[in-house]
């Protein structure tokens, strides 16, 4: 079975591994010269940048790539957990450090507003319903069928999606800074917390349910660790190679071609690229 795979995020990777865990014959292609997507690092004067993320919320998921080929993680990577997640500096020069010790959250809550100390534990349970809704429940459901995506309307709505993040977190909150800091994670994933649904607030229990990490040497050496796993696995990986068309006949996917003059046949295509470029641009019909 050969499978192709665009893109080389995070997803583009974890799916290319997990297809080749399942025998298939897998070729990655990345139209840039470094694989990572949004995770790749870029150097300056001498320094080294992430290009995108920077913390990881839930470290098992790239463990799991590992281990489904009985490798350790640790003679890849090193990821390791961090004690204050953020430090948030307000213009009146208080601050406040984020982090999983509840006990430290709510004695600097009850600093700046004793009322919303009970007020945040009212949230946290709160996040914890979305979250089990939205991650435990529905991360890996695929939502391509409207009748299923209907039946999920009324816990969307009784779990008040309809909100924003910011909205949901203020109906709990008081203090204005503590609405802001505790609103901040749509920011995370280019969000915005005025008008981004407040399902996103899954992601503040999502934090306390498995902690901050942080990956040593930039989340570039997690993309260089992966990149040896695939490697020594024996998956294809094409770089500086962009796919200028997905070719189907009768409505089955047969082919890629990339930089417009070589073409792939392939059994399935996975793309971990924006949706409309890939149906806007890249879906043509293969001539007969």
């Amino acid at each position: 079975m050969k499978s192709i795979v665009i893109g080389s995020g995070f997803g583009g990777i974890a799916a290319a591994l997990r297809l080749k865990a399942k025998k298939h014959d897998v070729t990655l292609i990345e139209k840039q010269k470094d694989l990572g997507g949004r995770a790749r690092v870029f150097k300056k004067n001498g320094f080294i940048f992430d290009g995108g993320p920077t913390v990881i919320t839930a470290p098992y998921l790239i463990n799991e790539l590992f281990e489904l080929f009985g490798k350790n993680p640790k003679d890849y990577i090193k990821i390791i957990p961090l004690n204050t997640w953020y430090r948030f500096v307000f213009e009146d020069g208080v601050k406040f450090d984020y982090s999983g010790n509840e006990d430290e959250m709510k004695n600097q809550i009850e600093k700046i507003n004793k009322e919303d100390v009970k007020g945040y534990e009212k949230l946290v349970k709160f996040t914890k319903k979305i979250f089990d809704k939205g991650f435990l429940e529905l991360s890996d459901v695929p939502f391509n069928k409207p009748l299923f995506m209907m039946r999920q309307l009324p816990a969307l709505i009784n779990l008040k999606s309809y909100k924003s993040v910011y909205s949901l977190v203020s109906s709990y909150i008081k203090n204005e800074k503590l609405r802001r800091l505790l609103s901040m994670h749509p920011l995370l994933v280019g969000g915005n917390p005025f008008t981004t649904t407040s399902i996103y607030g899954l992601i503040l229990y999502l934090e306390k349910k498995w902690g901050i990490h942080y990956s040593m040497g930039g989340t570039g050496n997690i993309i260089k660790g992966l990149e040896k796993l695939m490697l020594e696995e024996k998956i294809k990986i094409l770089k500086s190679s962009e796919v200028t068309g997905i070719n189907f006949n009768q409505n089955k996917i047969k082919s890629v071609t990339i930089n417009n003059n070589k073409e792939l046949d392939a059994n399935n295509v996975i793309c971990n690229a924006d949706p409309p470029a890939i149906y806007e641009k890249l879906l043509v019909k293969k001539k007969k």
